[in-house]
């Protein structure tokens, strides 16, 4: 009788292989531009919703969570070029130890190259792995990070969040390929593709999404920067629709080119277009909107906007028009303090089931030294679904909230070239990394 292995343990096995692999590969000279850290946060968080279900439980979870961090820069460079990190996390319940759990888990990594001075890509993997509980501990919320200033695109702020709101385990991956050509001082083109999989292993069925899309950049003037964009997105949804969106988009980013260490600047990104879909089901026609409003000073930033257009309702439904308002603030209150909030609204409007999420985070990080730091983080989930929950085994229809308050410390080591306490420390929070709404801002070529 033959035997059926875990799909996500096969995969885990052939990712130690290829890491071996590509050690050997890479020249014994070239080890000196690489770094290596490892921390661990260890927690303690008190959630009155742990399933994120109408019955509701409560408990005090203690989790421990490794991180090992790689990073690589080429010789003369300083900032990074590859980076890649690692965190399994464990929880132990006070209440329900059955729950006892390492489910949890996240892999993250991220490759620029500069072919020349014109060409570049980049190539990003995220993975993570949620057990059946929604906890702050459990990776998806509550980790204290900083926001990039970047619109996300349609709908793209609430299929993000939601991944957190729906019930029982998954495991999800997503990889992105993007490029930004050079063509003259003024005109510039980008493109990329994207895959996003995720696979319910409760509920059961898979979810898949391809994106491909190209864009061109016109820098009109110096404060105006108009694109025009094209982005085909090819659904294979859970529930056995295959949805084909046609997004063509319009719009222009107002003063990028900021410099946060000399002057408060305010910036706009917005565009608009129209979001056409092929499939049998769903929204047929769908405006696609996307407006980033960015304040910045030297030490905060506080960016909201709106986004709106056809997504993938991430195993719920099918195809949904997706309308998101979001806000974010950051603030590095002193060198050691920082603080960040964030509010999130969106609304999914599905053949079957339409249905509003509401999240709120407030978090505050103090770094005692270079190796040792604390945060402390309070999160607001909210979700309503309607009649048509009741065709879904991943909602319950009605009002489903949680509060969790989540207090940790993080300990950090330098493994490579150095070894011992961390000697240096720039956390995102603590070092906002801007980028600007769209790919305009490139340097000038020699003749």
């Amino acid at each position: 009788m033959g035997c059926t292995r875990n799909r996500s343990k096969i995969w885990g096995e052939r990712s130690i292989v290829a890491g071996i692999v590509l050690c050997l590969l890479i020249p014994a000279e070239s080890w000196a531009a690489f770094a290596t850290q490892f921390s661990m946060t260890t927690g303690e968080e008190y959630n009155d919703n742990i399933f994120f279900s109408k019955s509701r439980e409560h408990d005090f979870i203690t989790s421990f969570t490794p991180t090992l961090t790689l990073l690589y820069a080429p010789e003369g460079q300083v900032a990074p070029t590859l980076t890649a990190n690692f965190s399994p996390s464990y929880q132990i319940y006070a209440r329900h130890s059955d729950l006892n759990n390492f489910d949890n888990a996240s892999a993250n990594a991220g490759y620029t190259y500069q072919y020349s001075p014109r060409l570049n890509f980049n190539l990003s993997d995220s993975f993570r792995r949620l057990g059946s509980t929604r906890t702050a501990s459990s990776g998806g919320v509550g980790q204290f990070q900083f926001v990039p200033t970047s619109p996300p695109p349609a709908g793209g702020v609430a299929a993000q969040n939601l991944e957190g709101l729906t019930q029982g385990a998954q495991t999800s991956n997503y990889v992105s390929l993007q490029g930004s050509y050079l063509y003259r001082p003024d005109i510039s083109f980008s493109g990329g593709v994207a895959n996003s999989f995720t696979s319910f292993t409760d509920a059961g069925g898979t979810e898949v999404s391809t994106t491909i899309g190209a864009r061109g950049i016109y820098n009109w003037r110096q404060e105006h920067n108009l694109h025009a964009g094209y982005t085909i997105s090819i659904n294979n949804l859970r529930n056995g629709d295959n949805g084909v969106v046609h997004n063509f988009d319009l719009g222009d980013s107002y003063f990028t080119n900021y410099n946060i260490q000399l002057t408060p600047t305010l910036s706009l990104a917005a565009s608009t277009g129209l979001s056409l879909n092929t499939s049998d089901s769903g929204p047929r026609v769908g405006n696609n909107t996307n407006i980033t409003i960015t304040k910045l000073w030297e030490t905060a930033q506080v960016n909201g906007g709106l986004t709106k257009g056809l997504t993938p309702s991430l195993g719920v439904s099918g195809i949904s028009d997706t309308t998101s308002l979001f806000t974010n603030f950051n603030w590095r209150l002193t060198e050691k303090l920082s603080t960040y909030s964030s509010v999130n609204f969106s609304y999914f409007d599905t053949d079957d089931v339409n249905f509003k999420t509401f999240q709120a985070s407030l978090g505050l990080q103090y770094l005692f030294t270079t190796w040792l730091s604390s945060a402390l983080i309070y999160n607001f989930n909210w979700i309503d679904s309607g009649a048509g929950a009741s065709s879904t085994d991943l909602l319950q229809k009605g009002v489903v909230k949680s509060n969790s308050v989540f207090l940790s410390i993080t300990t950090r080591f330098d493994l490579w070239p150095n070894t011992g306490l961390a000697r240096s420390i720039s956390p995102p929070a603590l070092t906002p990394v801007l980028t600007t709404p769209f790919p305009i801002k490139v340097p000038q070529l020699s003749p």
